[in-house]
């Protein structure tokens, strides 16, 4: 039976009581933003990108907005937000779900003398990493007696060539050339971010409590993160609550150089949400460049909490056919593979639930690889360490090559260590480095990058920064300008 055809079991499930297999009621789920629980009708439920859909998020939820609140802080974060990152997405193919690809405003560094007028221009560069101009201009080459009218659409160019100075130029014999590109004039592009922004930080800060509620957490404790029907406005309460990780230890120094030649599918989205004592952190990062600690609260008291999401940040082959189901018995079976309930709910709320859970699983990564991949490279540092005269070979040799990086950028000291004292190698062997980026009580890794200086955190965003051109073979046109 097609599920067009399944409104008589629809109209059933919506008369029904909500119960479970074993007949307990479910609670209904609410808003965590206007504290209105979900009826279905006054306040809809709201399919969530806890990550952004506009910077390739993949983890949905159904139970944390309500329809309106969803599409107000759409507006008010989220846009803004988006734009913010416009200079990173434009690197990458993004797996969105709507909406246009990114392009951000870049000012051009002309290849040639004759195409100097163009670094007067403000010019858009696309995801497809064309060069547009906001308005029409013109390149004139006496040598080949060319010139060339670009625009930002082909009719622009078009009816910026009539114009008497183009036409005064073909009179006198130049050949006209029409162009929506400006990319074969370019030497370098110079492209301004700011990855301590507000609307960066407001964008992180909802992450972070999207991930906290989809996780369990009270409404109680990010409450007053909020401020009546948006998230905090206060850039005092931002800055204190969204600050930048640091490496602030050798192991995860280590990692973090040139990170896009060991990490498996980067650039990468990371979520960590974990308490230390009365204390609420999430760990986020996205493109594995923009690293943040949010401070949920200092008040926490519910039971120890440690929950993982990984995911790849760029788009990855995913058949939503696969996912949809013919009819009910589909439908059965699709639920219990997604561990989605079916009791007293549409057939199209399960369905949608299905198709959020199995787009998730095609992005979603296991977050204990992470971890696999800290100790393996810490296993071949220690090993390698121990070696006399092995640098001819070429994965001992790339490996030293990091830790020198590392030594020279973060202040790497654990290979000089365990060169003037091997038997440092047999502790860090067995570590399990669980508390990676994490820390514990005692040793708190957000407490620590607080105590960072100004200087360093810079150095190392636009080193991150960097990273993401070069692992993307960007670094060559484009230069990063950090606000």
């Amino acid at each position: 039976m097609p599920l067009n055809r399944l409104i008589i079991i629809k109209k059933l499930f919506a008369q029904v009581s909500v119960f479970t297999l074993n007949h307990q009621k479910i609670m209904p789920s609410t808003c965590y933003l206007c504290t209105r629980a979900f009826d279905g009708e006054m306040t809809r439920q709201h399919g969530e990108h806890i990550i952004q859909n506009a910077i390739g998020g993949a983890l949905i939820s159904e139970e944390i907005l309500c329809e309106t609140c969803g599409g107000k802080l759409g507006r008010t974060v989220d846009t803004e937000f988006s734009t913010a990152l416009a200079p990173l997405t434009v690197l990458l193919n993004l797996p969105r779900d709507r909406g246009d690809y990114s392009r951000v405003g870049a000012k051009l560094i002309a290849k040639t003398v004759e195409a100097a007028p163009l670094e007067d221009v403000q010019f858009t560069l696309n995801n497809d990493f064309s060069v547009v101009p906001r308005q029409p201009v013109a390149v004139r080459d006496d040598v080949k007696r060319l010139v060339t009218v670009i625009g930002a659409t082909q009719r622009q160019a078009e009816q910026y060539a009539k114009s008497p100075q183009i036409q005064v130029l073909v009179a006198r014999g130049y050949t006209l050339e029409l162009s929506t590109n400006a990319a074969a004039h370019v030497q370098n592009l110079l492209v301004p971010v700011g990855p301590n922004s507000k609307a960066v930080l407001r964008g992180v800060l909802k992450i972070a409590i999207g991930y906290a509620s989809y996780s369990g957490v009270p409404r109680k404790d990010f409450k007053h993160l909020l401020d009546q029907d948006d998230l905090t406005k206060s850039d005092e309460m931002l800055r204190a609550t969204v600050f930048p990780y640091y490496p602030t230890i050798d192991v995860e120094r280590f990692f973090e150089t040139e990170k896009h030649t060991h990490e498996d599918w980067y650039p990468t989205h990371h979520l960590y949400l974990f308490s230390q004592g009365a204390d609420l952190y999430c760990y986020v990062e996205l493109f594995g460049t923009i690293q943040k600690y949010v401070h949920l609260t200092g008040r926490y008291a519910g039971q120890p909490l440690m929950k993982k999401f990984v995911q790849k940040a760029e788009k990855w082959e995913f058949n939503e056919k696969t996912f949809i189901a013919r009819d009910l018995k589909d439908l059965q079976i699709l639920a219990g593979e997604f561990d989605v309930t079916m009791e007293g709910r549409l057939c199209e709320d399960i369905q949608k639930d299905v198709l959020n859970r199995a787009r998730s699983r095609a992005y979603s990564l296991e977050p204990e690889k992470t971890i696999e991949k800290v100790r393996h490279l810490m296993g071949l540092l220690a090993q390698f360490s121990l070696l006399k005269n092995a640098d001819h070979f070429e994965v001992v040799r790339s490996v030293f090559m990091k830790a020198s990086i590392a030594k020279a950028q973060l202040g790497l000291s654990l290979l000089d260590d365990l060169q003037a004292d091997p038997m440092i190698a047999l502790p860090l062997v067995r570590q399990t480095f669980e508390d990676f980026r994490i820390g514990s009580i005692f040793a708190s890794r957000p407490e620590q990058a607080r105590m960072v200086s100004v200087v360093d955190l810079d150095k190392y965003a636009a080193y991150k920064i960097y990273e993401l051109l070069r692992a993307k073979k960007r670094d060559s046109l484009l230069q990063y300008s950090i606000l």
